[in-house]
């Protein structure tokens, strides 16, 4: 969650094997550009905000990627 802005806890998921917390967040500006013109840019509409998810809160967080169309 390196350079991570507006960062909080969004909540925990109950998994039949694994439970996940969940920490939403945004970040100053695009790591790299979208070679994909259907995705919304990051900091704009569904890519506004980044998600980030870990299993153990000692080890390190996952960001998960942006959102594409066929998601919604």
């Amino acid at each position: 969650m390196s350079g991570a802005e507006a960062l909080r806890f969004a909540g925990k998921i109950f998994g039949t094997q694994k439970d996940f917390w969940i920490a939403i967040g945004r970040l100053p500006q695009a790591e790299e550009d979208s070679k994909d013109a259907t995705v919304e840019p990051r900091g704009k509409g569904l890519n506004e905000t980044v998600f980030w998810v870990t299993d153990n809160l000692l080890n390190d967080w996952i960001q998960l990627p942006d959102c594409n169309p066929v998601h919604v």
